[in-house]
């Protein structure tokens, strides 16, 4: 998922990020949904509205992306509390930035 910081909100994405966004992910890193996740910059912008960063899941295969809602959702009521409280969080999210794109790649490895 790429992510547009509106100006002045890179230190207030990477706290959210810190609190919210890293716990979630570590946990369910910690239960086999994913396998491991990466935070990337974009030091090189082609436009104002460019993507600044980016977060890649990354899945152990197919069959966990259907079932990652239902499994997924309580970590996150868990984190913040109630299914309310996480989404008052994504609201403010908005507030310091758009999401730009979000797409699903396969790793290919040639041999």
């Amino acid at each position: 998922t790429y992510y547009h910081l509106k100006p002045g909100q890179g230190d207030a994405f990477w706290s959210d990020f810190r609190a919210h966004g890293k716990p979630i992910l570590d946990e369910e890193k910690k239960q086999g949904l994913i396998s491991d996740y990466k935070a990337f910059t974009n030091p090189v912008t082609d436009n104002p509205n460019d993507w600044d960063i980016a977060i890649a899941t990354l899945y152990p295969n197919w069959a966990v992306m259907d079932q990652l809602d239902a499994k997924a959702t309580p970590i996150v009521v868990k984190h913040y509390g109630s299914r309310e409280s996480a989404f008052e969080a994504a609201r403010k999210r908005s507030e310091i930035r758009d999401v730009v794109a979000s797409h699903l790649a396969h790793e290919v490895i040639p041999k």
